[in-house]
């Protein structure tokens, strides 16, 4: 008896010591973000950052009510990036809330003159999300940052699934896309790529009018290309259909899209579990990167007006084997003309052991004398619910 006694005497001692939630904050003392756009004035040096605030009435389903605007702008302008978050508060009448950023913005003109004092002061902040998607966009910031998108009524979580569908259904655009993708490349020789983000129109859609129009192109934000990175600083474009090369180069494409002219027809084709393998080896005293892929294809759609026969099938690998090999083949030649590493080269051959190697990295700039050898393997899985066209005669 003595013994539970003391138990329930300790209990209550230790229960009297108990806090509870002695430094919470209520949700009506937050002002949650979840988009964040930044930017440079080029006369006064000046930093811009526009912060884009959650407004829950609006996200919370509500009978009766009218439509209210799901996202609130603030824009703030200060001498340097650590400057803003004070001059913040003389705006926001809450605390800002950061760690629900879903997606950042920065304009084409401060991604060329290097990001790295924004990405080092990125990295000092206890509570930053290096998982955040990083859009470079060449259309002006103000007009994106007031831009509302349909469908999705959060802008920053619209951005985000565009980044997680497109890499799936197009293999356009990559999840590795991230604030950390880049400043893990930021000390080495291999470039980043980061998704170009444009407004799609003259204007912005900038009321909740928005809502109540049809047209959901008109004042849209769209994928655009991809910013190329060297170090922090962006150095050129690509475009889109380019990026599907580039991203299968680097083992992270998951699906790839071929049109293809056969017989005079048009023949589409998507590609679908790739496997790349990459190897850098020496062939006569030359580095040579050699790259196999192998993919199953699946017709999509095709004109061809004869039957759909063994013979017929093998004509379609042919065709999408050349044409494949040829636009990549075409993608890294161009890459190494304009002295763009995107797939570390001049990393792997830094790091090579052995006599042969030693001479090649004695030679300046020898990554880029690397030839291509690329072999594709490719087999027809699906031919979709018909197997011979319809004709009409």
């Amino acid at each position: 008896m003595n013994f539970i006694i003391k138990n329930f005497i300790i209990i209550g001692f230790c229960s009297c010591c108990l806090t509870a939630c002695w430094d919470n904050v209520e949700i009506n003392q937050l002002a949650i973000g979840e988009l964040v756009g930044a930017d440079f004035d080029p006369k006064t040096r000046q930093q811009i950052v526009y912060y884009q605030v959650v407004n829950p009435v609006a996200i919370a389903a509500q009978k009766g009510s009218g439509i209210k605007s799901p996202v609130y702008t603030y824009r703030v302008q200060a001498s340097s990036i650590a400057e803003l978050g004070m001059k913040t508060g003389n705006t926001l009448p809450r605390n800002l809330f950061p760690d629900q950023y879903q997606s950042e913005i920065v304009t084409e003109q401060y991604a060329r003159q290097g990001l790295q004092p924004f990405l080092n002061f990125f990295e000092r902040q206890i509570n930053r999300r290096s998982n955040l998607y990083l859009f470079i966009t060449d259309s002006p910031l103000s007009d994106v940052m007031m831009t509302y998108p349909p469908l999705e009524r959060l802008p920053g979580r619209y951005l985000r699934s565009l980044i997680e569908i497109q890499s799936k259904s197009t293999g356009r655009v990559s999840k590795l896309s991230r604030v950390k993708d880049l400043v893990e490349n930021m000390e080495s020789s291999r470039l980043t790529v980061l998704p170009m983000l444009s407004l799609n129109g003259l204007k912005p859609l900038s009321t909740t009018d928005r809502y109540e129009q049809i047209n959901a192109n008109q004042g849209n934000l769209i994928l655009s290309g991809g910013a190329v990175f060297k170090h922090d600083r962006m150095i050129g474009k690509l475009e889109l259909k380019q990026m599907a090369y580039f991203i299968l180069l680097k083992g992270e494409s998951e699906v790839c899209f071929e049109s293809l002219e056969i017989n005079g027809r048009k023949v589409d084709i998507k590609a679908t579990k790739m496997k790349v393998r990459k190897h850098l080896e020496i062939v006569s005293g030359a580095p040579v990167w050699k790259v196999d892929i192998s993919t199953r294809l699946v017709i999509m759609h095709n004109e061809q007006r004869k039957n759909l026969n063994l013979e017929n099938l093998a004509e379609i690998v042919e065709a999408f084997n050349q044409q494949f090999q040829k636009k990549i083949t075409d993608f890294y030649q161009d890459a190494i003309g304009k002295e763009w590493d995107f797939f570390g080269l001049e990393e792997k051959i830094k790091y090579k052991r052995g006599k042969e190697w030693t001479a090649i990295q004695k030679q300046k700039d020898a990554w880029n004398q690397t030839k291509l050898q690329l072999l594709i393997k490719s087999k027809i899985t699906d031919i979709g619910e018909i197997i011979n066209p319809y004709k009409g005669d």
